[in-house]
């Protein structure tokens, strides 16, 4: 596999992205192809943004995980990257939330990149290299009162990718496995937490008034750090947690 940097490196590198429609990962697949990367984008909604493969699907079916691995293997011959960045919220107190909505956090969020890992490190196995970026959240670090659900879930894919990069160490694959955890970033998830609390304008700037700077975290410092992840440029970097919250978890 050839080496490469994080602004121009990553040319014919096969990488997986999930959640491409909008937010971190249509940005992360932007640069990514930017970059020189063969690009599979996966979501739920249909995908025009310019790719190597375009995969509709659900990313909590293990069959779908199944037929794309398969696919991407099939068409592009390797998997080089699995940025798994499909993500969804249900807010609610531990007392109000339901039990379906509990899951929804878990299914896609944690289950979902478990299905992803699952299908996609045997094939990394195979090659003897890859980077898995999961896309967690301060929120697996540090509990948020109202989000315990959401909580749960970014918890279960910080200690996931653990696991797993354990488990790569002991295939002797050179596959390494990291979680990002961002504080809250400018996508389009911050207008859906403001309509679930109720819609209020000034609920977001009460949600910027939480961060030690005063605002979000710009989407380019996050896909900076995905594509840091990839890169050779942390081929030590394994099972750990990357933070991106400009001071949050440092109150």
């Amino acid at each position: 596999m050839a080496q490469s940097d994080t602004t121009t490196g990553f040319n014919d590198r096969v990488i997986m992205v999930t959640g491409a429609a909008s937010g971190i990962g249509a940005a992360t697949a932007a640069r990514l192809q930017e970059a020189g990367a063969k690009v599979v984008a996966i979501d739920r909604m249909p995908l025009s943004a310019p790719a190597a493969l375009c995969i509709q699907m659900d990313v909590t079916s293990e069959n779908e995980w199944i037929a794309a691995a398969s696919q991407t293997v099939e068409q592009l011959d390797r998997i080089d990257g699995l940025v798994n960045c499909a993500g969804i919220i249900r807010m609610g107190a531990i007392t109000d939330l339901s039990a379906d909505d509990f899951r929804l956090n878990m299914q896609v969020n944690a289950e979902g990149p478990f299905l992803a890992m699952k299908h996609v490190l045997p094939v990394m196995y195979r090659q003897a290299s890859g980077s898995i970026v999961n896309i967690s959240s301060t929120a697996g670090i540090a509990g948020a009162a109202g989000a315990g659900g959401y909580c749960a879930s970014k918890g279960a894919i910080r200690m996931l990718s653990k696991a797993a990069a354990l488990e790569a160490i002991g295939n002797k694959s050179n596959v390494r496995v990291n979680s990002l955890h961002p504080a809250m970033t400018e996508t389009p998830m911050v207008k859906d937490i403001v309509s679930q609390l109720g819609g209020d304008e000034t609920i977001e700037d009460q949600m910027r008034a939480l961060q030690p700077s005063g605002n979000f975290i710009p989407v380019k410092a996050v896909v900076d750090a995905i594509l840091f992840l990839l890169s050779d440029a942390s081929q030590f970097v394994n099972g750990t947690e990357l933070i991106v919250d400009n001071g949050f978890t440092a109150q």
